[in-house]
């Protein structure tokens, strides 16, 4: 059978405030779940600062990683940062030091 305890209201408040530090320091040291960030047509066009047709363009050309679900167009966000490094151009400077390295 469950105890009653009787506690005074200052002592109520001081327990409550303590589980309620210590639930909070023991999910800070939790490790978040990797989320992958896929974007909509839309966010993708304002995070690549393009036109939405250009970007549906890019997709019927298959120049661009996209998924496809039904009618809607789905990006990752860490597919396109790779894809726009792909498009990067070397330096006079970097294409210098391969050729002497």
């Amino acid at each position: 059978m469950d105890k009653i305890i009787l506690t005074t209201q200052n002592e109520l408040e001081n327990l409550i405030q303590n589980c309620f530090r210590k639930a909070m320091s023991e999910q800070a040291g939790k490790p978040e779940t990797p989320k992958t960030d896929f974007l909509n047509l839309k966010e993708a066009a304002k995070y690549l600062n393009l036109a939405n047709q250009t970007i549906y363009g890019l997709t019927s050309k298959n120049e661009i990683p996209f998924l496809k679900r039904g009618k809607k167009l789905y990006f990752k966000k860490t597919e396109l940062e790779n894809w726009i490094n792909e498009g990067k151009r070397k330096s006079i400077t970097e294409i210098k030091k391969e050729l002497k390295g």
